[in-house]
């Protein structure tokens, strides 16, 4: 069968499609492509690969004002198109609501048009974490493509290929005998000795993976400004004036690392608890997440203000509890000084110092709360109680998530019955069944993993496995479709 597959070109990841696309080729795989690109950065490497028929160049197509406020358009769009753009991660201050939105509907009818005139099957979406990206989903959904979002299988490693905005496994996921056993061996092993949330897959011998690392065609810094002055000037109305900051926050080093460093000695006096043996007794352990950031912003975007979170649960919890906090390691640097502050001063909260491991917390806790974070996952793993607050990974292994009208429910039920082992090991094997043994990142990462050779040629093997698998099981409802249909 022959698939056509639009590549979703997100910030640095047309170099992972470009190096893919290549690669596919050279190994006659049957893939046809297209692709989206969303900023310009990337655009003649694309046009290296592919023709200029099959890219829709978003920064070229989009009309300089923003389209028609008529919604009708939206009548079979999934989901909610207000709260995809609640995904933005940093605020677009010089622009109204009604500006946002009558844009949204632009790139939806840009998007529509292109998968349909492509004749796309599939949209591999690498990263989730805009706007854009949001509507791109739907747009599939409403289109009934498949959609395939690689997803990092935290303490697992290796990574799977979700069907959605939401982490969800794919539907030929089983808890088959043997992924059972390695889920059994797995967890008696994270129980004595727990794994990291994210490092290379394991089962990848280094002295047979070929090593070589792939170009990474990230231009000279003097060439990146040269192109982001020319870019502000050929579409000034999709220029915001916070990217200059972000950019040159990533390019300065020197004023970069002054600036965290100074935050991040700030922030690691804030804490009332300097050790594990302070906790109290009866405590819902939160902690905080990265944001914004995709983890958060894609699948629960109400949250991404995580005040919301912390008066959630300290409402909710039993009165006998209290609630303790942890700052990210990496938001140390991050988050204003005036944040946790802030945390410290209501009533009911309590904050540990940033760098005990969270590990050590979650086998103490009470329960384990989270929106979509590693923690209640982990949690899971070592057959402690949980919540989840919002749609991932976590929400799915714990059996779904909790939402506010629910989470005292939620809570004094998590107390009084932890997950069984059976249920543990049936969805750790479920995720194993559908695990493969490459790493997902972007571009440019320190050590470039994910560009390297024998990295590559797993994720392409990996994608070509998971059309099949993902066409024998939707096989049998076609065979019992109308023959006029299932063409």
């Amino acid at each position: 069968m022959k698939y056509k597959i639009a590549l979703y070109g997100f910030g640095s990841l047309p170099v992972i499609g470009r190096h893919l696309i290549d690669l596919a080729h050279k190994e006659t795989a049957p893939i046809e492509w297209c692709a989206i690109l969303t900023l310009p950065h990337y655009r003649a490497l694309l046009h290296e690969v592919l023709p200029t028929s099959e890219i829709l160049d978003l920064f070229k197509s989009l009309p300089r004002e923003p389209g028609s406020s008529d919604l009708s358009c939206l009548s079979a769009y999934p989901g909610s198109l207000v709260e995809d753009l609640a995904a933005q991660k940093r605020t677009r201050r010089r622009r109204t609501g009604q500006w946002r939105l009558n844009r949204a509907v632009d790139i939806y009818i840009a998007y529509k048009e292109f998968l349909i005139a492509r004749g796309a099957t599939h949209i591999l979406m690498p990263i989730i974490e805009t706007p854009d990206a949001k509507i791109a989903v739907a747009v599939a959904k409403e289109l009934g493509l498949g959609v395939i979002a690689p997803v990092d299988l935290r303490n697992l490693t290796g990574t799977y290929f979700s069907t959605d905005c939401y982490e969800t496994p794919p539907s030929y996921a089983v808890a088959g005998f043997e992924a059972r056993a390695m889920a059994r061996e797995f967890i008696a092993q994270f129980r004595t000795k727990p794994a990291p949330a994210r490092h290379l897959p394991a089962d990848v011998n280094p002295n047979f993976d070929d090593q070589t690392v792939l170009r990474d065609y990230l231009p000279p810094f003097w060439s990146r400004l040269r192109g982001f002055v020319k870019y502000a000037i050929e579409r000034p109305d999709l220029f915001e004036p916070d990217m200059v900051r972000v950019s040159v926050m990533s390019n300065v080093v020197l004023l970069r690392n002054g600036v965290r460093s100074i935050r991040q000695r700030r922030n690691e006096m804030q804490f009332d608890i300097g050790c594990v043996d302070g906790l109290p007794k009866r405590f819902v352990f939160y902690p905080l997440q990265y944001s914004p950031e995709a983890s958060i912003n894609t699948p629960a975007p109400y949250f991404v203000d995580q005040f919301r979170v912390v008066d959630a649960l300290r409402y909710a919890m039993p009165s006998d509890c209290m609630l303790v906090v942890k700052e990210h390691p990496v938001c140390l640097e991050m988050r204003p000084v005036g944040f946790m502050r802030a945390i410290r001063k209501l009533p009911g909260v309590i904050t540990v110092k940033g760098d005990i491991p969270a590990i050590e917390v979650i086998k103490r806790a009470t329960v384990t709360a989270t929106v979509t974070g590693t923690a209640a996952f982990e949690a899971f793993l070592l057959g402690r109680p949980a919540v989840a607050l919002g749609p991932g990974l976590p929400a799915w292994v714990l059996g779904g998530h909790a939402t506010l009208g629910t989470l005292r429910d939620a809570i004094s039920k998590a107390i009084v019955r932890c997950p069984s082992d059976d249920f543990v090991i049936d969805q750790a094997a479920k995720l194993l069944s559908v695990r493969y043994p490459f790493f997902f990142g972007t571009a440019h990462m320190p050590g470039e993993p994910m560009l390297r050779v024998g990295n590559l040629r797993r994720f392409l093997s990996a994608l070509l496995d998971h059309l099949e698998r993902e066409r024998s099981v939707s096989a049998p409802s076609m065979a019992h479709m109308p023959q006029a249909a299932a063409t």
